[in-house]
């Protein structure tokens, strides 16, 4: 019985454990693709914020130029501060749920900024078009 049982058991636990690395590395595959995509939208930012700083200085729309300059920035800002503190080293020796729960909030974050990049690219555009 224990010569059945020990090898049943040992299946079990490796199993279990090659598991919980594929949800891990899933997860970390999520954010790295949504960063992925957002990076280099920043070079488009920084474009962006040529064209808008030279028109708020003739533009009668200056004040709107401004804003979605400081919109640009923002999101740029926010990609650097994620990346920053973007460290999967943190979750080193952690539980399964406390790695999980740590990609799950790193890639809220890092949608967030995508979200942001996307909005504040698109209204610059629009806003230029004009």
């Amino acid at each position: 019985m224990r010569k059945i049982l020990l090898p049943v058991l040992m299946l079990s636990i490796t199993f279990a454990c090659s598991k919980s690395e594929d949800k891990q590395k899933k997860m970390i595959e999520e954010v790295m693709a949504v960063h992925d995509e957002v990076m280099p939208k920043m070079d488009e930012i920084m474009t962006l914020k040529g064209q808008l700083d030279s028109v708020a200085k003739v533009s009668p729309d200056s004040v709107k130029a401004k804003d979605l300059y400081v919109a640009l920035d923002s999101a740029d800002v926010k990609m650097s501060d994620w990346m920053s503190g973007y460290n999967p080293d943190a979750v080193k020796g952690k539980s399964e749920e406390e790695v999980l729960k740590y990609y799950e909030e790193e890639k809220n974050k890092i949608v967030k900024v995508k979200e942001l990049t996307n909005t504040s690219i698109e209204e610059a555009k629009a806003f230029l078009k004009k």
